[in-house]
């Protein structure tokens, strides 16, 4: 009986607050305050009260009203939450396919603003940063042959240079590495110099050394690759000048270079093979 009640209980109670209701208003009807019941309304309460008790006992009206819908509600909660995590992981693959497009779309445009250069795509897998070195570990997607000293380069500018060449694998020496040193020219008054890393432990600022008597470089002066020295190509950019100071002699002035590209955030780059 009590399994009997507790299966259908939702329904015996809409019933008995549906029926309790009006039997007390048919037996009740033209009474008023203060009268005494009629025998009829007697006979009624008595069942009816007793019924309510026991129904209230059994499975709680206040438990009814509190419990009702709500595990409707627990349910849709639940599907909601699972549909606020499912969006933001596509939200989070649809941001990472963007980017990864937007970068692809630089280097495209780079190989098209290079048609003579021979360019193999590589991606970066790995850095090695000590207080001294600055290296980047890089797989190449084709079979192409790479050597020592080979320039690597991004949409953005000028990365570094291969240094140990593995099998499907290399080690990229980057700009601010203090093995670094690729010959520049001024954007601005096309003053000579030699960009060297200085192999800072937390940046990669490198430097303009040997700089001629008299040539004047300024802040925000763009550093690009002179071409000599048959290593790297013309007018590639290296970095930008972002800080001039004379140096302790008084003859030539030190200069830092930021190099353009963000190392911490490189992912694909091209080694230049050779010349169309």
């Amino acid at each position: 009986m009590l399994a009997l009640l507790e299966q259908h209980r939702r329904k015996i109670v809409a019933l008995v607050l549906l029926v309790v209701p009006l039997v007390m208003i048919a037996t009740s009807a033209g009474a008023s305050l203060g009268d005494e019941k009629s025998a009829p309304a007697r006979f009624a309460a008595v069942p009816m009260g007793w019924t309510q008790s026991k129904i209230a006992a059994v499975i709680g009206v206040g438990g009814f009203w509190s419990g009702w819908g709500q595990a409707d509600v627990v349910e849709e909660n639940e599907r909601l939450r699972e549909e606020v995590a499912q969006l933001r992981e596509e939200n989070t693959r649809l941001i990472g396919v963007l980017q990864e497009n937007g970068r692809l779309r630089e280097l495209v445009g780079f190989q098209a603003r290079r048609p003579e250069h021979q360019l193999v795509p590589a991606r970066v897998i790995g850095r090695d940063i000590t207080p001294y070195f600055r290296v980047l570990k890089v797989q190449i997607s084709s079979e192409a042959e790479l050597k020592p000293r080979m320039p690597v380069v991004s949409a953005q500018g000028v990365v570094g240079q291969i240094h140990q060449v593995f099998e499907g694998y290399a080690d990229v020496v980057l700009v601010s590495d203090p093995r670094s040193s690729i010959d520049t020219v001024s954007q601005r008054n096309r003053a000579q110099g030699v960009v060297e890393g200085l192999g800072h432990e937390r940046d990669y600022l490198a430097r303009v050394s040997y700089l001629s008597e008299g040539d004047e470089l300024q802040t925000g002066d763009v550093m690009v690759t002179s071409g000599m020295g048959g290593i790297f190509p013309r007018e590639l950019i290296v970095g930008t000048i972002s800080e001039v100071s004379e140096s302790r002699r008084g003859l030539f002035q030190e200069v830092i270079v930021t190099p353009a590209v963000d190392f911490s955030r490189l992912e694909e780059v091209f080694v230049i093979t050779g010349a169309e």
